[in-house]
């Protein structure tokens, strides 16, 4: 008799206390990979300047208010008035490069660009360093994927943590700025290899009704690592200690070795079925379900097929898992994509960082409410459909604003924007989850990092796309962003018609499990639609 992987979680317990303490753990960890993926918004702030002197007392007193220079006359940010002797015999005013600076420590006493005087001549430097940075996110979703499938989702998430912990500690002692993006580099490389495989394994402890929960409430703990930056940040406005709060804590968390399970989904896909019928049981007992443990001949005789073949030549030889990953890939490039679109395209929501940036980070949580209440009512596949409709008509929305409504409407430009972050955070949270859902176990930690690494070019190719405003003058070339960002919405909205709806069903284990899913589903549709 064949057992398949969800029914021995339904009859042990599908998410008792044991798994409950599993999951929470797991949970701690992504508070400090959101406040990682977000950290360079303080470290490489940008404060206003000024050139450090001045030659000539005139211009100095024209911008003086209570004796403090003004930081908003950009005309002292990167050049200075000097007295030069001409060849008449007389002085005349000139305008030089400044060499020095004085920085406005209201929002940040250091940050890595006052420290390295990246701004003017240099201004560029800093949009550079988060670009290695998200290549970095870019190489580590793709070499955690092929790790986390191959040694394990366990040891993955440990050895990403020893290095996450000293890459973290090592960018916080840096001496210069080459340092702290090699150092930053690391850190959002290995911070994949905790956050896919923590992700995962979350997932693949927990049975089909709880999946729902197991794939949602990861969100909160990343938008919770948001939040607590902005007090971190107000706490100790330093670079350096900001850094060192936010990677420090990890320390703690390398007991895990000895507390996090392996997958035992994972174990017994590499036919190792005495370790996982150990965690199995630690799950069991929890519940006081001992006695529904399967023998180890019952689990699907077709691991054992599935180990003596070439998982990634399985898979390619699947045409429709190969068009459903290509589906996943765009719609997370998209997802990214659009989320930051919208960033870039968004007024602040006040004049004090420390409270934009939180209520920015807070947002974040009735979306991931509307995601979490109806993905499991109305199924992921409307959900989806449904959220990135709304966010790219509201951006299609926006850009018809910005071209036609001009001043006027510039309180519901924002409004739709805002309408659009939350569409497309209710995307980000649904796609992930479904792709989980997708992939089949021996491939799901490796899609889910190609799809991360995707994600991340969408991070890296948006600014660009939005800096297309900036090409020419009017209201048509500042909706341009806009309406790519859009139109890739709505594209990826209707792509999406094409995967397949698996809310409730069980994880596919092989390749083979996930064609049959894919099957079964589309027959269902069929019949649905006769």
């Amino acid at each position: 008799m064949s057992v398949h992987f969800d029914e021995t979680l339904r009859n042990i317990g599908e998410f008792g206390s044991y798994q409950k303490r599993i999951y929470f753990l797991l949970c701690l960890l992504i508070i400090f990979i959101g406040m990682s993926d977000v950290i360079n918004a303080f470290l490489l702030y940008t404060p206003r300047h000024r050139c450090s002197s001045y030659n000539t007392t005139t211009d100095v007193s024209a911008h003086l208010t209570n004796g403090t220079l003004l930081y908003e006359d950009n005309r002292f940010s990167c050049r200075r008035n000097v007295e030069v002797f001409n060849a008449s015999g007389s002085y005349e005013n000139m305008a030089d490069s400044c060499t020095s600076w004085v920085y406005d420590k209201s929002v940040f006493l250091e940050s890595i660009v006052t420290e390295n005087d990246l701004v003017c001549d240099s201004g560029l430097v800093p949009t550079y360093i988060q670009m290695v940075i998200y290549v970095g996110s870019f190489c580590g979703s793709l070499i955690q994927g092929v790790l986390a499938d191959g040694i394990g989702r366990k040891k993955t998430i440990s050895i990403s943590l020893i290095f996450l912990l000293g890459s973290g500690l090592g960018a916080a002692w840096s001496t210069d700025y080459y340092m702290f993006t090699a150092f930053r580099f690391l850190q959002g490389m290995f911070s994949r290899g905790v956050y896919i495989p923590a992700f995962v394994l979350g997932i693949e402890i927990v049975g089909p009704s709880k999946r729902l929960y197991a794939g949602f409430l990861l969100n909160y703990f990343y938008s919770g690592g948001v939040v607590l930056l902005a007090g971190v940040g107000y706490g100790f406005r330093h670079w350096k200690y900001i850094q060192i709060v936010s990677s420090a804590p990890l320390l703690l968390f390398l007991i895990y070795w000895w507390i996090i399970p392996e997958s035992p989904r994972w174990l017994i896909s590499r036919g190792r079925i005495t370790e996982a019928n150990a965690i199995l049981m630690k799950i069991a007992k929890s519940n006081n379900t001992e006695s529904c443990i399967p023998l180890n001949e019952e689990y699907d005789e077709e691991n054992e097929v599935s180990r003596n073949k070439n998982t990634l030549i399985q898979f390619v030889s699947s045409r429709s898992l190969v068009c459903h990953s290509l589906i996943i890939f765009f719609n997370v490039f998209v997802v990214y994509h659009c989320y930051f679109g919208f960033a870039l395209n968004t007024e602040n929501l006040s004049g004090n960082f420390y409270l934009n940036f939180l209520i920015n980070g807070l947002v974040e949580f009735p979306a991931d409410t509307l995601a979490l209440v109806f993905s499991d009512r109305i199924g992921r596949k409307k959900l989806y459909i449904t959220s990135m409709f709304i966010g790219g008509t509201m951006l299609l929305c926006s850009a018809g604003t910005t071209v036609f409504a001009m001043e006027g409407f510039r309180n519901v430009t924002l409004v739709m924007a805002m309408m659009g972050k939350s569409g497309v955070t209710v995307g980000y949270c649904v796609i992930y989850l479904w792709a989980a859902e997708i992939f089949p176990t021996v491939f799901r930690n490796s899609g889910m990092g190609i799809s991360l690494a995707c994600g991340n070019i969408g991070y890296i190719v948006a600014p660009f796309i939005a800096k297309l405003a900036t090409n020419s003058v009017g209201t048509i070339s500042q909706a341009v962003p806009l309406i790519v960002f859009g139109t890739f919405s709505l594209l990826a909205a209707l792509l999406t018609l094409m995967l397949p709806e698996t809310n409730k069903e069980n994880l596919p284990e092989t390749v083979g499990h996930a064609e049959k899913t894919s099957k079964s589903r589309q027959m269902e549709m069929e019949v649905q639609n006769t």
